[in-house]
């Protein structure tokens, strides 16, 4: 999608113009109102998280690699003169898409450390190096500091810094002014759309990942997919027609935790849904456990369906479930060698 590319630049340029690329309630009091899909990733959290702790080489080598691509894009020199460690300053990242506009258009906050002195010297820096690739100017915004950054051939993105700890992009000035205006409390944050609303109560900090989305926004962006007249892409979009909301979220702690929401009309029927998707949970349970007795590879498996567990929360139906670290420990066992 454009809309990652674009977005992908803009948030590059929010660290120092790389394109030559509680927090959670924060981030989501300056989105705009009319928000119908939202990822959020925690690193902090994620970073921090007993599973990654009991697997720190793993997370080097990661960490390594990740360091690796920034040098080789020149992003790591950028990154050092404004004083600005991913893993250590970077504490999550949230991208929301707009409805009823443009799906291209999008809104950034990335929150973590920021120095705003260091970051504009290195943005105005990286700006001339990148020449006509890219063009860079200071301009204010309801009263703060901004950029108005313009790759080529690319639409304008309006980044800046509204503290130390908070960092946003946008396509537009209206955007930028609005989420100043509740930044500083001088405005309110209600969404329109009231699936997304309800959604959102299934989202918490503590999440290492998130999504939330409506389903005119995930029926808008399938339709925009270049497989859309395809015959299974017909069936996933036939499928996400019935659907009203969706939301999925991961937290990773001492176990890794996972639920999936579908928004219903009311919360009577999310109750009757609640009680179809336990009695279908009972009869995937008995399956799995058989197909274990057959190949004890599958234990692993029997003992995350076992977790699965379906309950109403208002209007929103969730499914729960849980992958402990002894079981992830099986699952990562049962993986072929590279």
């Amino acid at each position: 999608m454009q809309i990652a590319r674009r977005l992908g630049i803009a948030a590059a340029c929010m660290l120092a113009l790389v394109a030559t690329p509680a927090v959670r309630a924060q981030a989501t009091k300056i989105l705009p109102a009319d928000t119908e899909l939202v990822v959020t990733v925690n690193l902090g959290q994620i970073l921090n998280s007993d599973v990654l702790k009991s697997n720190k080489t793993l997370v080097d080598l990661a960490k390594a690699k990740i360091t690796e691509q920034l040098e080789d894009k020149e992003i790591g020199k950028y990154l050092k003169k404004a004083n600005f460690d991913v893993f250590k300053d970077l504490t999550s990242v949230t991208v929301a898409v707009p409805g009823g506009r443009d799906s291209d258009d999008g809104f950034i906050v990335l929150q973590g450390n920021f120095n705003a002195e260091k970051i504009e010297t290195a943005v105005m820096e990286a700006s001339k190096e990148a020449g006509s690739d890219v063009k860079v100017k200071n301009v204010k915004i309801a009263n703060t500091n901004a950029f108005e950054v313009t790759p080529k051939d690319e639409k304008t993105m309006y980044v800046g810094i509204l503290d130390k700890k908070t960092m946003i992009a946008c396509s537009s000035k209206a955007d930028f002014t609005e989420a100043v205006a509740r930044f500083n409390g001088t405005k309110t944050t209600t969404f329109k759309a009231a699936v997304f609303k309800n959604l959102m109560q299934t989202a918490n900090s503590k999440q290492s990942l998130s999504f939330i989305a409506t389903g005119k926004m995930l029926n808008k962006l399938a339709e925009k997919n270049p497989n859309a007249g395809n015959d299974q892409a017909k069936m996933v979009l036939g499928m996400l027609q019935q659907v009203d909301g969706l939301s999925a979220a991961i937290t990773i702690e001492k176990n890794i935790d996972f639920q999936l929401g579908l928004n219903a009309k009311d919360a009577e029927t999310a109750q009757q849904f609640a009680g179809f998707a336990n009695a279908g949970l009972q009869g995937i349970k008995a399956t799995v456990a058989k197909q274990a007795k057959q190949n004890e590879k599958m234990e692993p498996i029997v003992d995350i369906v076992n977790t699965l567990k379906a309950e109403a929360k208002g209007p929103t139906l969730l499914i729960r479930g849980q992958i402990t670290f002894a079981t992830l420990e099986k699952l990562l066992q049962n993986l072929p060698n590279p």
